[in-house]
């Protein structure tokens, strides 16, 4: 590609030194970009290695979550899974938990230990009061400490998640090779709410996995480390650690910042593989919700990376370890060379002929490739259209998020390494500081945007044409615009991701149905089952609840070890099985942040905090969950946009032989064969409540059967509704009422709406309240069975 810029050289036109300049920058930059092409290409020829569940780990495991700020809710929310999950998998032989906290500040601490205090007993909790080398020296006090008592150890982050499954099955294969120092995990990142945050996912998720298969192959034994979600050797490790401290005052003296590559390295040089594992399955981390925390974290790592120019020529190294080293330098130092490149051939300080759009365009394909290539790797997978379409839009949303936002990193980059090379630093911001502060706000990419404009226009126009100057702002607008406009982006890529409408509707109605409703202690908002013996309101909201375990115990045959209610409003029904089952461990997913909020609090005032979790997301999209016995969905279903959205979304969510228990309003008959009049019934009813689909039992059993379930029994339990109390009286009149004055599209009203028409479908014969049983049946591979859990749309948004 760079003969073929240099022929696309006007080169009798151009200074021999600038042509020079010129090929030998745009020669360093092409490189990289082909090589990472090249990379992707060839993660796309290696088929996706198959996951072991059947091993048994034999080592002395330690696993620690280093945290310096972050909150520690979640961190006890992801550890309290974690423990639980692990002692369903192997109580025999667990890893050991270890806390080990940098978090400064009274009340910082203070709230950090209430947090974890419902794990007490369960890990090793430790704070320093004197954090000194930074996350190495963390860790490294732990080895001195306990690393004697331990054969491996997995380094996490505070916001790193992993399942004990994986971590087996990882310990096994060290146990396994003698000479295995370092296995680096493929990490996916978890759903983000911003559309910066999304769009670094949907770039994770196309091309990060075929990146990864071609990195673990080429790699071999020389893989790398990123700092976390890896498990390590612990003699291995203290074999090479703690790190020298480099000579000289920072930005390039000093501890180094980026520790990761270089340990990797120097694991490498001892004579102890460092591979990297492809699979991302069960391994997790955030990524940066904002522009402002992803630059103030890429910062340190310009800082850390250019550090490395100092080593990479050490002694010993291997040849893949220093390419490790020197593709991190680049990754950095390919912003400056990109800008130069840009404003030499724009300002035509570099004479070019037409047939210099060749090579460029060669640039753009090697930009596309790693893109084009995870796509390909998944549609192979995906078989269904509606799979395909959603991967055609995530790849085109991808590429015009990223399209947008690569002119911004490039001038911040390039920020980054001018102030480095000034001699300043940037120290070491903890991740759970890196959010503190304001922001960037855009301005400086817009002068910088206003500049290149002008030094590129600016000479054609006083050497050459008009039409010259014209046509070289057209060549940059891709850059400059992006940049001229960044205030703007700015707010739309930190922007939260648009609302949901049945998300807002339970964010404003929730604490009032739990007012209103009478169900107490049951945290109820379904509808009360008046059965034989129930005599009191709160008795009638929880009758369900009792229905669905003598379903689920005669279909399993045994109380379930796992559970996930999806769309479980404020945890009634997860609270009252976790005290029917006292060994199972509960995740109940709702599109509701209120709801998550109060379903936390009761948990944790019932002491449940660790045994029942609780998640806000959409349960029709792909979530980082373990497989469950059961799967349970409560007049929530319907908000599906259809059945076999929701029967698929549930699919994922069991294991194979688990059991699906869906307990919902159904039809009696297909809605085409209603009369005007019901047929309007059923609008307002699907109108008020904000559903997606109310399908006729027949029909549920017909698509789940065609997408492997099982049928295993309905039950009708219309007999035991009340349609008459004075609230249903009044709502036939208040109902109507609201809809024919225009007060439909209010939270209160639409209740009213929906529930008169709900009701009066009852009454009309229209409508069944039933529970369905159903199996997860894979006897059949024609059934689609979607494990790798793996569309591209991004759940965490609602449920």
């Amino acid at each position: 590609m760079s003969v073929l810029l240099w022929l696309g050289l006007d080169t009798d036109a151009t200074a021999p030194a600038l042509a020079s300049v010129l090929l030998v920058l745009f020669s360093v930059s092409t490189y990289t970009l082909i090589s990472a092409a090249g990379i992707a290409v060839i993660g796309a020829m290696t088929e996706p290695a198959q996951d072991d569940d059947a091993v048994q780990a034999t080592d002395r495991c330690a696993v620690l979550w280093l945290v310096c700020g972050e909150p520690p809710e979640v961190l006890a929310r992801r550890i309290g899974q974690f423990l639980n999950d692990q002692q369903a998998l192997d109580p025999a032989l667990p890893a050991t938990v270890f806390v080990l906290s940098d978090t400064q500040g009274t009340q910082e601490l203070h709230r950090e230990a209430a947090a974890l205090a419902s794990l007490d007993g369960r890990i090793t909790y430790r704070n320093r009061s004197n954090p000194t080398g930074r996350k190495g020296g963390n860790l490294g006090d732990w080895l001195n400490a306990h690393g004697a008592d331990f054969d491996t150890m997995l380094v996490l982050d505070a916001d790193s998640g992993f399942s004990p499954q994986r971590l087996a099955s990882m310990r096994a294969r060290m146990m396994a090779d003698d000479a295995l120092g370092l296995i680096q995990s493929a990490i996916r990142l978890r759903p983000a709410q911003t559309r910066f945050g999304q769009m670094q996912r949907l770039s994770a998720r196309i091309s990060g996995p075929v990146f990864e298969r071609g990195m673990a192959a080429l790699t071999g034994d020389s893989g790398n480390y990123w700092g976390h979600n890896a498990l390590i050797r612990v003699a291995a490790f203290q074999q090479v650690t703690p790190l020298p401290v480099l000579s000289g005052r920072p930005p390039f003296g000093g501890p180094v910042l980026s520790h990761d590559f270089v340990e990797a390295a120097f694991l490498r040089r001892a004579g102890w593989k460092v591979v990297i594992d492809p699979s991302g399955k069960g391994s997790f981390e955030d990524a940066p919700e904002t522009i402002g925390a992803h630059l103030r974290r890429d910062r340190r790592w310009a800082q850390g990376n250019l550090q490395h120019l100092r080593l990479v020529g050490a002694r010993g190294l291997h040849a893949v370890s220093r390419m490790h080293l020197i593709a991190g330098i680049q990754s950095y130092m390919s912003a400056p060379i990109w800008l130069t490149l840009v404003v030499l051939t724009g300002s035509g300080a570099v004479h070019a002929t037409a047939a210099v759009l060749i090579p460029l365009s060669g640039v753009l394909l090697a930009l596309l490739v790693p893109k084009l290539a995870g796509q390909r790797a998944r549609r192979v997978r995906y078989r269904s259209a509606r799979q395909k379409r959603i991967l055609r839009r995530a790849f085109l949303a991808e590429l015009g998020m990223t399209t947008l936002f690569a002119p911004i990193g490039m001038v911040r980059r390039t920020g980054f390494i001018l102030s480095i090379l000034m001699g300043r630093t940037s120290g070491w911001i903890p991740s759970g500081q890196q959010g503190s502060g304001l922001g960037p706000n855009g301005l400086v990419e817009s002068s910088v945007g206003a500049f290149i404009l002008l030094a590129v226009t600016l000479p054609q126009a006083l050497i050459g044409t008009s039409a010259n100057a014209l046509l070289s702002g057209l060549l940059v607008m891709p850059i400059v615009l992006p940049l001229l406009f960044a205030p703007l982006l700015y707010r739309w890529f930190d922007r939260p991701r648009e609302t949901n409408a049945v998300a807002d509707y339970y964010n404003a109605s929730t604490r009032r149905f739990l007012a209103t409703g009478g169900s107490g202690a049951a945290l109820a908002i379904h509808r009360p089952l008046w059965a034989e013996g129930v005599t009191t309101p709160e008795q009638a909201a929880g009758h369900v609840n009792t229905l669905i375990a003598k379903a689920a115990e005669q279909a399993l045959g045994h109380p379930p070890s796992r559970v996930h209610d999806l769309g479980c409003g404020v945890g009634g029904t997860v609270f009252q099985l976790a005290a029917r089952w006292p060994e199972t461990t509960f995740c109940g997913v709702t599109i509701s942040a209120e709801q998550v909020a109060l379903a936390r609090q009761f948990a944790t005032a019932s002491g449940l905090e660790t045994r029942c979790q609780f998640q806000r997301s959409d349960f029709t999209r792909p979530m980082a969950l373990p497989d469950a016995d059961l799967v349970i969905a409560v007049e929530s279903h319907v908000h599906a946009p259809d059945a076999a959205r929701f029967l698929n979304a549930a699919r994922r969510h069991l294991r194979p032989g688990g059991v699906l228990i869906v307990v919902d309003d159904m039809l009696t008959c297909p809605d085409t064969t209603l009369s005007t009049a019901q047929a309007h019934l059923v609008v307002a009813f699907r109108r008020g409540w904000r559903l997606g689909h109310v399908p006729t039992q027949d029909g549920l059993v017909t698509q789940a059967q065609s997408l492997g379930y099982a049928h295993l029994g309905t039950s009708d339990l219309t007999p035991l509704l009340r349609l008459n109390r004075w609230r249903d009286l009044a709502l036939r009149v208040v109902g109507p009422l609201a809809d024919r004055v225009g007060l439909a599209g209010k939270p209160l009203f639409d209740n009213m709406i929906g529930g008169n028409a709900l009701t009066e479908s009852y009454r009309a014969g229209i409508m069944r309240y039933t529970l369905l049983t159903l199996r997860r049946d894979d006897t059949d591979s024609t059934f689609p069975a979607p494990r790798d859990k793996g569309l591209i749309r991004s759940p965490d948004h609602a449920g």
